[in-house]
Parts: structure tokens; sequence; C-alpha cells
């Protein structure tokens, strides 16, 4: 993917992490529930360096999602096809809500807090009832 998108947006507000000035950096992806890609995923987030990760579709094998960090939070749906995963141990964070297809998490900033929620919604179903 193309960083240099991102590099020069000028977004609305600069959502630094409580324990930091620098910006909260998010990093969302959908693992098509392949093994290879759940394992480079921690490859690729070394390489970012994302304060959060909102995956869909992660690898799951016996409940256990192999290749991540033990360092990482982790909190999934209860169906285990959305989850946030926390790279930072200085986010101050709160779950907010698990459904079957759906996470929240609400995260202090240095400004305010921010809820940030990651959805599964399958191509085969009606995306208004995923919404609900």
């Amino acid at each position: 993917m193309d960083n240099i998108i991102f590099e020069n947006a000028q977004f609305p507000y600069n959502i630094a992490t409580e324990s930091s000035n620098q910006p909260l950096k998010i990093l969302q992806i959908n693992l098509a529930r392949a093994k290879a890609s759940t394992n480079q995923l921690h490859l690729t987030a070394s390489t970012n360096k994302p304060d959060v990760i909102l995956v869909q579709e992660q690898y799951v094998n016996n409940n256990e999602i192999p290749a991540i960090p033990e360092t990482w939070k982790t909190f999934s749906s209860s169906n285990q096809k959305a989850a946030i995963l926390i790279s930072s141990s200085k986010l101050k964070l709160a779950l907010s809500a698990t459904k079957v297809n759906m996470i929240a998490l609400k995260i202090q900033t240095s400004s305010f807090p921010i809820t940030i929620i990651t959805v599964y919604s399958s191509p085969a179903q009606n995306v208004t009832t995923a919404l609900q």
C-alpha cells in the first residue's frame, strides 16, 4: 500500500496517545483466514509500528491466533472474525462491547476518549444486519 497518501493528509484532529505527542497509528487489515497472512502481520506491524490493529478474518487454530506476540493485547468478537490488537502497552483502554461479528474499545487519548470499532461483514450478509 502506498503510505504517501496518508503521510500528507490533514485530518481534523491530531489524536495523540495519552503517553506521547505522537499521533495514534491505526492499521486495518483483512487476513482472509490465511495462516500466511496472519503470520506476516507481525512483520508488517514491526515495519509500520501501529498502536492499534483492526483485524478481520484472522487465521485461528484451536482458538489460538498464531504469530501474535504475547505482549500484544487481543480483543476478539465472539466468533473471532473481528479483532482489535493493541501493540502499545502505554495505551489506556477499556472494552466497550463484544458481539458475534464486532468488537469495540474505548481508548483515552491526550485530548479525549475515542471509541474504535471493528466489524466483520460477510459478503453474503446484508450490510444493514451487520451494522445493527
